[in-house]
């Protein structure tokens, strides 16, 4: 049993900024909520968004620390200020990490792979006809020196076999770390009902599966944490493994989202994390960013973002690892 969760020594560098830009999506998934593509929530303006940025710049100037913008939506590759986005994130020194369907065009993704530092591409086996072209875009990425990437591929309970066939596919032809995503009702919405029924025999494929291991020796920022157990021995474990572990129920724990990482609503809102716990703690709009100084106490029982998880988070009856204060 774990008793807290903390930060690598590399992450500490790094403050994370999980962002849900826009609702408007080409695919239209059966198990996403409405609102991650039907579009009905007015993105942001360049003008209010790059402002934002800038002001999390002079945030983590003043703590010695990097901003690393996490994007998703709907689908962000279609904003047509998008580009402009990452050569500002780019030319401040700040990273960027997306999530995509990987749907844009071959030529879009040629021109913008290198100022991104990681790209997570979701295979949705639902609206992604043509698997040839799905692996030309990971190629892409692959071959970029400086982005990282990750393959989720969501595993619709009613065509596993085909999600788990494409996954092995995938991890012949090329080497990144690859993702059998399991899926939960109501993604996409400030509260999850639990995971989709799956059997012990696929259970136990996604939590063993794994892709082939790439070459590039980049930064990590998010997507791993150290787990510590009740003797205080520590094991660095990834968020994916957390999750398809089920070992992600925090309740009751010390939690510091908002501290070393917010959340940005598609609205503008700003959050400590995805569970909204603490309510709205800004707005992009507003001319001062102020951010909480002290943890939460965790009140749900399914941690299901990876962004969220990867807050330092220890459970109150014990004193192995130190929240850390901004």
């Amino acid at each position: 049993m774990y008793t807290g969760l903390k930060h690598t020594e590399e992450a500490k560098k790094y403050f994370g900024v999980n962002w849900a830009l826009t609702t408007k999506c080409n695919f239209r998934c059966s198990y996403c909520h409405p609102d991650l593509h039907n579009g009905k929530i007015k993105t942001a303006d360049y003008s209010v968004v790059s402002g934002f940025v800038n002001r999390i710049f002079d945030h983590c100037d003043e703590r010695g620390l990097v901003p690393y913008f996490e994007y998703g939506g709907g689908e962000v590759t279609y904003l047509k200020w998008f580009g402009d986005l990452l050569s500002l994130i780019n030319q401040r020194g700040g990273l960027v990490s997306i999530i995509s369907n990987g749907s844009s065009s071959l030529d879009w993704w040629r021109t913008h792979v290198s100022a991104l530092h990681s790209a997570c591409l979701s295979f949705h086996v639902e609206e992604v006809g043509d698997h040839e072209r799905f692996i030309e875009v990971v190629r892409i990425v692959e071959q970029s020196p400086t982005t990282i990437l990750h393959v989720n591929v969501m595993m619709l309970p009613e065509r596993f076999e085909e999600c788990l066939s494409f996954a092995k596919r995938l991890r012949e032809e090329v080497a990144c770390s690859i993702s059998l995503q399991p899926l939960y009702h109501g993604f996409g919405s400030p509260s999850l009902k639990g995971r989709f029924h799956y059997d012990d025999e696929q259970d136990e494929i996604m939590k063993s599966f794994r892709g082939r291991e790439s070459e590039k020796r980049l930064p990590e920022p998010r997507g791993y944490m150290v787990a510590v157990n009740q003797a205080g021995e520590e094991e660095k474990k990834a968020v994916f493994d957390l999750l398809v572990e089920q070992k992600t129920n925090f309740t009751g724990w010390q939690c510091n989202a908002g501290i070393e990482n917010i959340i940005v609503m598609f609205s503008g809102e700003i959050h400590r994390a995805w569970c909204m716990q603490g309510g709205m703690i800004g707005h992009i709009s507003d001319d001062n960013l102020f951010l909480p100084e002290r943890p939460m106490v965790c009140q749900t029982t399914i941690c299901q973002c990876g962004a969220d998880i990867c807050s330092t988070k220890i459970k109150v009856d014990t004193v192995q690892i130190p929240i850390m204060m901004v």
